[in-house]
């Protein structure tokens, strides 16, 4: 053998020791390490895929429990309860008569371990200006819901409105729903304001008097008088129409509870109510109930008639519903009353509202009684 094929052997030799060498190694130690950094890089993945769930997971978490302390229930029969005691809460505060409201129960869309949706037909009437609180009212409710179908119509020889809408809400089905905050919302607000900014923006609804009916302008004509001497002419050419005098819509119906009488001595107040119906009167104190709400105190400022600014009204009756007060003045019907904001309070109310909670639950109807709307 010479020496060059000594040399090529020696060489051949290296390279496959150095193959079986590197072969050991790879199978013993860089194999096992390429699978370690696999498994690494995999586990990191799918960790970093567990925590993008979780924040998921837990981002709608925080909405449904938004959404369960929004609810009135998770049992159907008190949702259904407590939805129609908030309506016929809401219709009393917007100054409405509560005898004229009608609730029908409706159903929507229901997914299964997911919600339901149940809701009331509403119907009422009242005058605009009463209505559109009553709507501005229900929009602004904390409770999950959905208003629509609204429709306002006129009622035919009258001054009054009649609204009818659909309100919906939804009760949370699935598991785990006594750990969420259900019924929650109305604890955590404040009272609606009827003399916000926002809600005087509604004001143009009512000041608008939309459904008022045209009515033609009267043709005018211009008398001649005839020459005293000359003999009366027959009637020659064309006569002006005069179009018919529009008919005046008939009185109201009688009312029936009537303010007649705000006596007082030194320092005691009362407020007198007569029932039309059967000739009684009855005598209120403050702190009674009275016109669905509760009797404050006489206002004896003599200011002008909200009926007629030409006249002064020498006194009124303050009757607070929720957080608001509502006047009666003297000789007007107990279902007459307004709304006052709270430059118009007597001197001895301003500053003086206490705040109020909102409850969860409104009370349940009252029996009928002097003004109950």
């Amino acid at each position: 053998m010479t020496r060059r094929e000594k040399n090529l052997s020696v060489v051949f030799g290296s390279l496959v020791a150095a193959g079986l060498a590197y072969a050991v190694a790879d199978r013993s130690y860089f194999a096992p390490a390429r699978q370690r950094e696999g498994d690494i890089v995999a586990r990191t993945n799918d960790l970093r895929k567990q925590e993008r769930q979780n924040s998921d997971d837990q981002a709608v978490a925080r909405r449904v429990g938004k959404w369960a302390a929004r609810t009135f229930d998770t049992d159907e029969v008190r949702a259904a309860a407590r939805l129609g005691a908030t309506l016929a809460a809401l219709v009393e505060r917007a100054g409405l008569n509560p005898r004229k409201l009608s609730l029908q129960p409706v159903s929507g869309t229901r997914v299964r371990g997911a919600y339901r949706e149940i809701g009331r037909t509403i119907r009422v009437s009242g005058k605009l200006g009463n209505l559109v609180d009553f709507l501005y009212l229900l929009r602004q409710q904390p409770h999950l819901h959905r208003l629509d179908n609204i429709t306002i119509m006129p009622i035919p020889r009258s001054d009054e409105m009649d609204l009818q809408a659909r309100y919906s809400t939804l009760i949370l089905e699935g598991e785990d729903l006594a750990r969420l905050p259900v019924g929650q919302a109305t604890t955590q607000s404040a009272p609606v304001d009827l003399d916000s900014d926002q809600r005087r923006l509604l004001d143009a609804i009512a000041s608008r008097d939309i459904f008022r009916p045209y009515i033609q302008r009267r043709a005018e004509t211009i008398a001649v008088r005839p020459p005293p001497a000359a003999p009366p002419a027959p009637e020659v050419g064309p006569r002006i129409a005069l179009a018919p005098r529009p008919e005046d819509p008939p009185p109201p119906p009688p009312t029936r509870f009537k303010l007649v009488g705000l006596p007082r001595w030194d320092d005691r107040q009362e407020a007198v109510v007569s029932d039309e119906q059967t000739k009684q009167v009855r005598t209120y104190k403050p702190g009674d109930d009275l016109g669905g709400g509760t009797f404050v105190t006489a206002d004896f400022r003599p200011i002008p008639s909200p009926k007629n600014p030409q006249v002064l009204s020498p006194s009124r009756v303050i009757i607070r519903i929720g957080p608001d007060y509502w006047a009666v003045d003297l000789g007007c019907d107990m279902t007459e009353k307004r709304r006052l904001r709270a430059e118009q309070l007597p001197p001895g109310l301003k500053g003086a509202e206490e705040p109020l909670e909102t409850t969860t639950h409104p009370a349940e109807a009252r029996a009928e009684r002097p003004g109950g709307g």
